[in-house]
């Protein structure tokens, strides 16, 4: 079998997956938030899981560093609806500004606090999640620009990191001298990598809403699962079977014969972003309006849509393709703000999991 028959199935087989995922939901969930135990927060665990609830999440992670915080540790909110669950996790805090978010697991994981290499200490994380039966994600890479791409290439099992983090503190754009959590993607997806990108509030203040504090509801994943239950949701993500947004929200993102399909839910978005607590990222001004764009290998634009609705042939992408959704408006202090969406890649090379 050739390569081209070899690209051609990988294809197929994706295709396929997606399709006989007839009987899956879109779940909206936080990876990432913070109480009181962390020291550096303003609310404990029952109004942290009440704002969630109350604002429509399906599930959400109490993810506190270094500790554990049981689901059954926490007083639910009295009107606890049927589709509102706390999946168990943690922020592993290792050395040298390396934290991941321990998924799905059901005790208290501890780094080795000894390691001084990030890529040692990243590989860490991800064993010692594996071990409690969790995934990890990769924390806020760009927080102090802590962590690049030759920290992450050479870790194995490693297939999620956080695209987006609604922290101020953490320049999900880059600056001059440091590239954005978009180009590090593009980068370790050149290379090879099999990962996916999520988005988090990584919240912390819930009684003041401002720029200046970390506050929820600033970037979510929808996740298309089976079920609304830890081990569900958590192995869709594993598998790249959700979106991640900080504003923009999405009636389809899939493949479809042959096709990657973006379909905009346009009324729901234009909801979403009345919120107080969201903040788009400030741009030259820009015409108001819908924009999806096609992305393949080096970060290179494929195709470029202006309104709520594209495809591309999957067989013209090499390597990979992964769709940015980008809602532009008129912004009070001038320019523009832009808020995205971002579906996950798919693959047309051999690559899998580095387990």
């Amino acid at each position: 079998m050739n390569l081209l028959q070899k690209c051609s199935l990988a294809v197929l087989a994706f295709v396929l997956f997606q399709g006989c995922a007839t009987q899956t939901t879109w779940y909206r969930g936080n990876t990432h938030a913070h109480t009181v135990i962390c020291g550096h927060a303003d609310s404990p665990p029952e109004v942290v899981t009440q704002w969630y609830h109350d604002h429509g999440y399906n599930f959400l992670i109490l993810s506190e560093h270094n500790h554990f915080i049981h689901p059954d540790s926490v007083v639910m909110p009295e009107n606890l609806r049927d589709d509102f669950i706390l999946i168990p996790g943690e922020e592993i805090s290792g050395p040298k500004t390396v934290h991941s978010t321990a998924m799905n697991i059901e005790k208290l994981v501890m780094p080795d606090k000894e390691l001084e290499v990030k890529i040692h200490i990243i590989q860490n994380h991800v064993d010692i999640t594996r071990e409690a039966d969790g995934k990890s994600i990769l924390n806020h890479p760009n927080y102090r620009y802590a962590i690049s791409e030759s920290d992450v290439l050479p870790v194995r099992g490693i297939n999620m990191f956080e695209l987006y983090n609604g922290h101020p503190l953490v320049a999900n754009s880059g600056d001059e001298d440091h590239i954005s959590t978009e180009a590090l993607w593009d980068n370790l997806l050149t290379q090879g990598m099999q990962i996916y990108g999520v988005s988090s509030d990584d919240a912390h203040y819930f009684d003041t809403i401002d720029s200046a504090h970390s506050n929820p509801g600033r970037g979510w994943v929808m996740v298309n699962a089976s079920a609304l239950s830890g081990d569900a949701i958590t192995q869709a993500m594993y598998e790249g079977s959700f979106y991640a947004s900080n504003g923009v929200m999405l009636n389809i993102c899939s493949v479809k014969k042959g096709k990657y399909r973006v379909n905009v839910d346009v009324e729901q978005t234009l909801n979403e972003l009345i919120s107080p607590e969201l903040r788009g990222k400030l741009v030259e001004a820009t015409e108001s309006g819908f924009k999806i764009e096609y992305i393949g290998a080096g970060g290179q634009v494929l195709a470029s849509t202006n309104g709520s609705r594209a495809d591309y042939p999957i067989s013209r992408a090499s390597h990979y393709i992964r769709p940015r959704i980008s809602y532009y408006r008129d912004h009070p202090t001038g320019g523009s703000e832009a808020f995205f969406a971002w579906g996950q890649p798919v693959f047309t090379d051999e690559r899998k999991l580095l387990e």
